[in-house]
């Protein structure tokens, strides 16, 4: 038997969907070739039975048994992830990371699976910044994060290295600004967002924000060097980048300082950090951690009006 399948959800009916079923247990951590099998049996099933109107909660009672047996914890992030969709509390991702690691894939990656449909680099706001400043009135803001000067700072410094992250620390006080605006309009609103770049420091803006049960702050590194100078050559193949990778690799000794200051900074304040070896299993890392740091949320939204997963999937 052939048709379409109608979920219902209270008074509210929606044709089932295998992409939707299958993005809503992604988002919980499933694998993508495993979400779609099991959304495409659980239709096959349906069909079979001939059951043409079926109650969402059944769908996803289906899609649990199915996840049970390949991996429980999805099956508990699931649950999480519903009853937070069904709450209005938004949820706001800090992707923080030296030049190079990867915060930007990783950012887009994490928003695709976690369904947000905002995501806002700090090197766009350090632009818009840019052009309410003058570089005479603040120098530090109008250069890279790595190639500050001493004659920029204006305050004496002692060494390369301290000229280094005192330009860095510097503009990222300066950009952090924005980004609070930002997140603080986000919460306030009950948008969803991911938010990424160098600019978010753990001493200041992830600080902040590291005890909000709406706020999942962390920090990417890359432990070799060579793997992280090597990520500059790979990404020039594969984008148009703004700059040729020999300039970031002319200035990799900044961007390594930059990176283990931001990666020390983390450990130092009890920032998560998470290493980026591979955008899928570092993807893998972030989706469980931002589902453990808004279970808490996500309880206190079980107290709120019943809501859907499959019926409302375009709510961001």
């Amino acid at each position: 038997m052939d048709g379409e399948i109608t979920i219902i959800n209270g008074r509210r009916t929606a044709p089932f969907s295998r992409g939707v079923l299958a993005q809503t247990l992604a988002q919980a951590g499933a694998k993508p070739e495993l979400a779609h099998r099991i959304a495409s049996e659980i239709r096959t099933e349906l069909l079979a039975e001939e059951r043409l109107v079926v109650e969402e909660e059944e769908v996803l009672a289906r899609a649990r048994a199915k996840l049970q047996v390949t991996d429980a914890l999805v099956v508990s992030r699931l649950d999480k992830w519903r009853i937070l969709r069904e709450s209005n509390e938004p949820v706001v991702v800090l992707v923080g990371g030296a030049t190079g690691v990867g915060t930007s894939t990783l950012a887009a990656d994490v928003a695709r699976r976690l369904n947000i449909q905002s995501v806002i680099g700090t090197d766009s706001i350090r632009e818009v910044l840019r052009r309410a400043i003058s570089p005479d009135l603040l120098p530090i803001l109008h250069k890279s994060s790595y190639e500050i000067q001493p004659e920029d700072i204006r305050v004496p410094v002692e060494n390369e290295e301290e000229t280094v992250l005192l330009g860095y620390r510097l503009q990222a006080s300066q950009v952090s600004v924005g980004v609070e605006a930002i997140v603080e309009r986000g919460l306030k609103e009950g948008t969803n967002l991911v938010i990424e770049g160098v600019h978010l420091a753990p001493e200041t803006v992830l600080d902040k924000y590291r005890n909000h049960p709406n706020v999942c702050s962390l920090v990417v590194y890359i432990s070799d060097e060579k793997a992280h100078r090597d990520r500059f050559h790979l990404r020039a193949l594969g984008t148009a980048m703004r700059r040729p990778a020999e300039e970031y690799i002319a200035h990799f000794a900044e961007i390594r300082c930059i990176h283990d200051h931001l990666l020390e900074s983390a450990r130092r304040g009890g920032i998560y950090a998470v290493e980026n070896l591979s955008v899928e299993a570092t993807s893998d890392a972030v989706v469980a951690f931002v589902a453990n740091r808004v279970s808490g949320i996500a309880e206190k939204a079980a107290k709120h009006r019943p809501g859907s997963l499959l019926l409302d999937a375009n709510r961001s």
